[in-house]
């Protein structure tokens, strides 16, 4: 959740954590675009590998049903993070560093009903966020039927 945290007040998007007694829906954060917002999954994992190839995400059938039956998108994000737990944040005294990279799509009940692939290409920066945004906004403007 740090990580995403970070990357979030780096990007100036608002970030909400879900309390942990409240984590009903399989959702672990809420982003603030201003108009809209976004429900996010974070999973962690230090035995994953994205090179060339790609990490598969197993996913619990709860998930998929809860992800499946909400009426607005879920994004998935897996932050990959050294093996030893020490190794994952490094602090100076002008800054502390996420030694971590993190993957992140957009959740899609009709492909992703056992498990999602993450590969390079989906790795989460800054721009993903603001992708994700329009993304939101484009999704509940085609309800509204409003282009502002």
């Amino acid at each position: 959740m740090a990580y995403l945290r970070a990357l979030c007040a780096h990007a100036g998007v608002g970030f909400a954590e879900t309390s942990p007694d409240e984590d009903i829906d399989a959702i672990d954060a809420t982003l603030k675009f201003g108009r809209a917002s976004a429900e996010v999954q974070v999973k962690c994992t230090g035995t994953f590998k994205v090179g060339t190839g790609a990490a598969t995400l197993p996913l619990e059938p709860a998930w998929v049903t809860k992800w499946a039956s909400a009426y607005h998108p879920i994004f998935v994000v897996l932050v990959k993070v050294p093996t030893i737990i020490p190794d994952w944040i490094e602090s100076t005294p002008v800054s502390t560093n996420h030694r971590a990279v993190a993957f992140a799509k957009r959740f899609d009940r009709t492909l992703h009903t056992t498990s999602m692939k993450f590969t390079h290409a989906d790795q989460l920066t800054a721009e993903t966020l603001y992708d994700w945004r329009d993304e939101v906004y484009d999704f509940y403007e085609s309800f509204a039927g409003s282009t502002t």
